[in-house]
């Protein structure tokens, strides 16, 4: 089973996104802000499999916590991430993918459903993708 932390501020949101991530088969851990997030990250005694961001949160922005997990040591820093948010302004998509981030949804286009096809999707595409040996 794959453990997903969902880092979303707004209490709803979250609760939605829990209930059909956890329908849907995953583990799912919550963070409240950016911050909350960077802490359970790193409190984590395995990486996540995916986390899971919005980008406008207290304390530290998704965006935020993306370039401080990316600048942890392996394997935490190569955790996937999806940006999950409302804004879609291209110099915002443009900087998450260069951070890092593997994946970018607008909130208000997809349903929650459709947002856990989205990354039930991701996960059997890079299953099926030869990985490079860690050296």
């Amino acid at each position: 089973m794959k453990t997903i932390l969902i880092a979303e501020d707004d209490f709803f949101i979250r609760d939605i996104y829990s209930k059909v991530f956890t329908m849907a088969g995953y583990t799912v851990e919550l963070a409240v802000d950016g911050e909350d997030a960077i802490n359970k990250i790193k409190a984590r005694p395995h990486p996540y499999d995916m986390i899971v961001l919005d980008i406008m949160m207290p304390k530290l922005t998704g965006l935020e916590v993306l370039k401080q997990l990316r600048a942890l040591e392996l394997p935490i820093k190569d955790t996937s991430v999806f940006i999950l948010t409302n804004l879609g302004q291209q110099n915002i998509i443009e900087e998450a993918f260069q951070v890092g981030m593997d994946g970018y949804i607008i909130k208000s286009q997809m349903t929650p459903q459709q947002i856990v096809q989205e990354i039930d999707t991701f996960f059997i595409n890079k299953a099926t993708v030869p990985q490079a040996p860690q050296l």
